[in-house]
């Protein structure tokens, strides 16, 4: 029997991964997708899915290197321009996020991860109204992942003790110090709007 169709594709790796991951199997899914890297590295939704499953477990600059390389290999994965934003600004890297999220600045406005980068950015500069007003419509614009719509519902039921922590203390209040938004490797890795 011929050994070479025993190995397994890029995409029954990542499907692989993916699953495991559903079924919080990290270490299999890291396997998988260390496997899927190393076999083809020209692959940026492997190396976004890696980098993905990197924060899921908190090794987060191992994220964030995957995640870069991920935008570099393919631009056009927006998911990952905006996943890599997040971690970067609950890593406390403001100007990195909005650096990793000015590739979304393609997106038509009304395109929810544009709305959700926008109103993040509003709520790093302390301005919880806009911040609400936007993620709210990037709530209701987001037709791809139930997973970022909890993420960003996370966020905005964080916002209003973010307020009253900034008001009662005279503190600086960012996204990092809001709420740990949990990162995810979604189901549909992107989809143009």
């Amino acid at each position: 029997m011929n050994q070479t169709h025993n190995i397994l594709t890029q995409d029954e790796l990542l499907h692989l991964a993916i699953e495991a991951t559903r079924r919080g199997e990290h270490g299999a899914a890291i396997s998988y997708l260390k496997e899927g890297v190393s076999r083809f590295p020209e692959d940026g939704k492997l190396a976004y899915v890696l980098g993905a499953e990197f924060a899921q477990i908190g090794l987060y600059d191992k994220a964030e290197s995957e995640m870069a390389r991920a935008i570099e290999l393919a631009p056009e994965l927006h998911t990952a321009s905006f996943q890599l934003g997040l971690l970067q600004m609950t890593m406390g890297k403001v100007t990195e996020a909005k650096a990793s999220w000015a590739k979304l600045d393609v997106l038509p406005e009304r395109h929810a991860l544009y709305l959700f980068k926008t109103g993040l950015e509003h709520l790093a500069a302390e301005q919880y109204g806009e911040a609400r007003r936007l993620l709210d419509q990037g709530i209701a614009a987001n037709d791809f992942s139930p997973e970022l719509t909890r993420d960003m519902e996370n966020v905005m039921a964080g916002l209003p003790e973010a307020v009253e922590t900034a008001v009662a203390n005279s503190a600086d209040v960012t996204a990092s110090e809001s709420g740990h938004v949990w990162l995810s490797a979604y189901n549909n890795t992107d989809k143009p709007n």
